[in-house]
């Protein structure tokens, strides 16, 4: 049997990583989820088709940290991940995004991975001010 490979769970997650931050938005839910350092790194690994394992191997030398606590890290992250729908199993056929990109980890030390969720602005990410404007205008609730 094969490892598991993943891949960001979109449309439905919109992601985007700047100076080892990652948000990802949830396009249904209107939550939000931000990964800082090492977990910016695991995501990014695992959103382009990564295995856990390689994914631990990464994270394990570029952060000098041993193979065993990487795994036992990025098995409970990918738990996460799939749970709250933010990561999905990269179906046989489904092109993965070319593997992961080189990793740059500037001056992140190696946390435990994280996933923090937010939900304080869901009613405004819902309210979607490009798409769906009537002619009530924006912001409306949709009903």
């Amino acid at each position: 049997m094969a490892a598991m490979r993943f891949r960001s769970n979109k449309p439905r997650m919109v992601d985007e990583t700047v100076d080892g931050e990652t948000l990802i938005i949830d396009m249904v839910s209107g939550s939000y989820f931000s990964c800082v350092g090492a977990s910016a790194a695991a995501w990014i690994a695992l959103s382009h088709g990564a295995t856990a394992a390689e994914t631990a191997r990464l994270l394990s030398s570029t952060y000098r940290i041993a193979t065993s606590e990487a795994e036992r890290d990025v098995e409970q992250f990918v738990a996460t991940l799939l749970g709250d729908e933010v990561l999905v199993v990269l179906e046989e056929g489904d092109p993965t995004n070319g593997g992961p990109p080189a990793l740059d980890t500037p001056g992140h030390e190696y946390q435990p991975l994280r996933l923090e969720r937010y939900t304080d602005l869901a009613d405004l990410i819902l309210l979607d001010p490009v798409h769906d404007v009537s002619v009530a205008g924006w912001p409306s609730r949709h009903e």
